[in-house]
């Protein structure tokens, strides 16, 4: 079934949320999406989003779906180019270069479908929206995860992932002219309803058991929480969340992701309770951890069954005009 939204549609936008590895699945979306018929006019992306999104808004989308399905987890740790005395353990360089290969040195405002990403400024925390101006280093400083990559310096200001201000950007959406928003929203699974429970937990003062690090494990490695399959299942470890039964003493990825999500998710809530999308897709990937990019298949086909569950929303919204 195909709905070709009509002339009298609402100018659309398309808000694609932070994620890190779990953001394949926006590529999922977007292309179901163009299945049915809906073309946006206008698409905000944050972090991750702004990687695919930025493909997307200059008809590169089915290039990097292509690209990301061939990686494998060796592939990944070979795009990891430590970064330790620039402000954070990977430069980002490799895995930014395919960006450019992508895009070339194409600037944000020569896109074919208007496209905008989101940082944050490091020193004040203030959101900041990258509408014109080179489109790999805007993707890359909205990728700049705090810890993980290196902060990019934007006309005289350090920037950081603005999954920090703004984790899904349906105010940046609305800035840019649209009148609708669908977002996506890649966290929605990951925090437990329990966690915005206004009840705090009582702990008991007990012994929880840990298990003892490898001590030949390498620095690198110790810090990517990578443990004695070092040579067997490198990213397969990397960010990967552990479940709550599981004691085992977190590495440092775990939980710098794990705080992080926890801060976006409170203020993803916050944010969209005083400006809600008209319709929000929350594909079922709360299980793809941080770094675990090669599992690309899964993402991308977890956004199109979260688009596919939406169709008759989707519909409405589309003809409604």
């Amino acid at each position: 079934m195909n709905w070709q939204c009509s002339s009298a549609s609402p100018r659309l936008g398309i808000a694609l949320g932070s994620g890190a590895a779990k953001g394949w699945a926006h590529i999922g979306v977007l292309d179901e999406l163009v299945k049915l018929g809906i073309q946006p006019h206008y698409i905000a992306g944050c972090s991750i989003g702004a990687y695919v999104g930025a493909a997307f808004a200059n008809d590169r989308l089915d290039e990097l779906g292509q690209w990301v399905q061939t990686l494998t987890n060796w592939q990944v740790v070979k795009l990891l180019d430590l970064g330790i005395h620039h402000g954070g353990l990977l430069l980002g360089k490799k895995v930014f270069a395919v960006t450019e290969a992508l895009l070339g040195s194409r600037r944000i405002e020569s896109s074919r479908l208007p496209f905008a990403a989101v940082a944050t400024e490091l020193y004040t925390g203030k959101e900041v929206w990258l509408k014109r101006g080179n489109m790999r280093r805007a993707v890359r400083a909205s990728c700049a995860m705090p810890g993980l990559f290196s902060p990019i310096r934007w006309h005289g200001r350090w920037l950081i992932d603005g999954a920090i201000s703004n984790p899904v950007p349906v105010s940046l959406c609305r800035a840019m002219g649209a009148s609708h928003v669908i977002a996506v929203d890649l966290q929605a699974n990951r925090i437990s309803q329990n966690a915005m429970a206004n009840t705090p937990i009582l702990l008991e003062d007990r012994r929880v058991p840990t298990e003892e690090l490898a001590r030949q494990e390498s620095l690198f490695a110790r810090a990517m929480g990578v443990g004695q399959g070092y040579f067997h299942s490198v990213v397969d470890r990397i960010g990967r969340h552990k479940k709550p039964k599981d004691l085992t003493k977190p590495n440092m990825m775990a939980v710098m992701s794990g705080a992080l999500d926890i801060l976006e998710d409170k203020l993803k809530r916050s944010r969209m309770a005083g400006d809600p999308p008209e319709v929000l897709i929350t594909p079922k990937v709360a299980d793809i951890g941080l770094m675990e990019f090669f599992r690309a298949q899964e993402a991308i086909e977890a956004g199109r069954q979260a688009v596919r569950k939406q169709a008759e929303v989707l519909e409405v919204f589309c003809t409604r005009g």
